[in-house]
């Protein structure tokens, strides 16, 4: 390996450092402020319906639970002595 190859900058993003990356970015953006406005919206969207995802999938754990336990209860003993009583 040559000693350019093993060098491995953190800072470097495809040949651009990162502050170069970032200026290249802010300036593209600055240029198309519409468009930048709608993608930003569209990634925020797509931020926000997998944190509901992520913050509902417990609910919906507990929730089934719950009603599988409440449609899978068998009689008891007690259920099949007073069972008669109450009819």
């Amino acid at each position: 390996m040559t000693k350019e190859k093993e060098r491995d900058d953190p800072d470097d993003f495809s040949g651009i450092s990162l502050g170069g990356a970032a200026f290249m970015l802010t300036v593209m953006a600055l240029r198309h402020p519409w468009q930048s406005l709608k993608e930003l919206l569209a990634v925020v969207r797509r931020l926000g319906r997998r944190a509901l995802r992520l913050a509902m999938a417990p609910a919906g754990l507990m929730a089934a639970i719950v009603l599988s336990r409440r449609r899978d209860r068998r009689p008891t003993f007690e259920d099949y002595l007073h069972g008669r009583d109450e009819e």
